[in-house]
């Protein structure tokens, strides 16, 4: 688990990894009978600052899996923001790994971009080498993914600068209006160049209606029905060396209907996981 957001330990979506963890991912994993190993990465500063704080988690978090993985173990990361798939990716290798990315957005600011100046909104930016190159190469064993290797699934807020970047680099993007038989030709596609997949999720890839997992979900997103199902079929179709959850704040999931898909999509992994240890 990695309790942070922005830098700020267990704020906002921060709160969210302990949530899912205790509400949704510990009790469908013991049902299904799966022996669970935790570990919680802190940094130990009293100021962290967002940026440095984000690429010392991204550390952290790329050694832990890759320790996880080498011992025999799944890694399931919950953090409390997107860009700590960059670390994710790092552990399960980037030369050969590659990435199914769940979400509203694309992920794909960069510092002369952005709006916001929200650094969580740059993940796929990092990862494929676009920006922060410095600040990237320190987390060890970075090398930027090429777009070709990642599927970006349900984003419907992008902005120009984004889409100019996702197309630049490669990445495939799988609309929430398209037919599960496009969803596995782009998954098949990413899996074929690689040795095994990252599957990536921040849950405001869920249309509103259906479930509000933090405070930037807009309309028109999946229903819970159909994310479990392109689920399924990712595990059945796919080796996956890898997942994780972010983004997740426990304040905007009101009705419990978040942390419910979170559990539903967990049970759909482990219950037709290829796992896969290269």
């Amino acid at each position: 688990m990695v309790p942070y957001d922005s830098g700020q330990h267990s704020e906002r979506m921060g709160a969210g990894p302990n949530h899912l963890f205790e509400r949704a991912i510990e009790p469908v994993l013991l049902r299904l009978g799966h022996e669970l190993r935790t570990e919680t990465l802190t940094l130990g500063e009293s100021f962290p600052a967002e940026i440095s704080s984000a690429f010392k988690l991204s550390g952290m978090i790329g050694e832990t899996v890759r320790v996880a993985r080498q011992d025999g173990w799944f890694p399931l990361v919950l953090s409390g923001n997107c860009n700590a798939a960059v670390g994710s990716v790092c552990g399960c290798g980037c030369d050969t790994t590659g990435v199914v990315w769940f979400d509203a957005h694309g992920e794909a600011t960069t510092p002369e971009t952005t709006t916001s100046g929200f650094l969580d909104g740059m993940g796929i930016s990092i990862l494929t080498g676009q920006c922060w190159k410095k600040l990237a190469a320190s987390i060890p064993g970075f090398a930027p993914v090429p777009g070709e290797r990642i599927a970006l699934v349900g984003a419907r807020d992008i902005e120009p600068d984004e889409v100019s970047v996702l197309n630049h680099v490669g990445v495939a993007r799988v609309p929430v209006d398209d037919s599960a038989p496009g969803f596995l030709v782009a998954v098949k596609d990413v899996a074929r160049k690689t040795s095994g997949l990252y599957v990536h999720f921040d849950l405001d890839v869920l249309d509103p209606t259906e479930a509000e997992a933090n405070q930037w979900c807009p309309p028109g997103g999946l229903s819970i029905v159909s994310l479990v199902g392109y689920v399924r079929s990712l595990a059945a179709h796919a080796p996956i060396k890898a997942a994780g959850f972010a983004s997740f704040d426990p304040e905007a999931d009101q009705n419990g209907r978040a942390a419910e898909a979170a559990r539903m999509c967990v049970e759909a992994l482990f219950g037709g996981l290829g796992y896969c240890a290269d």
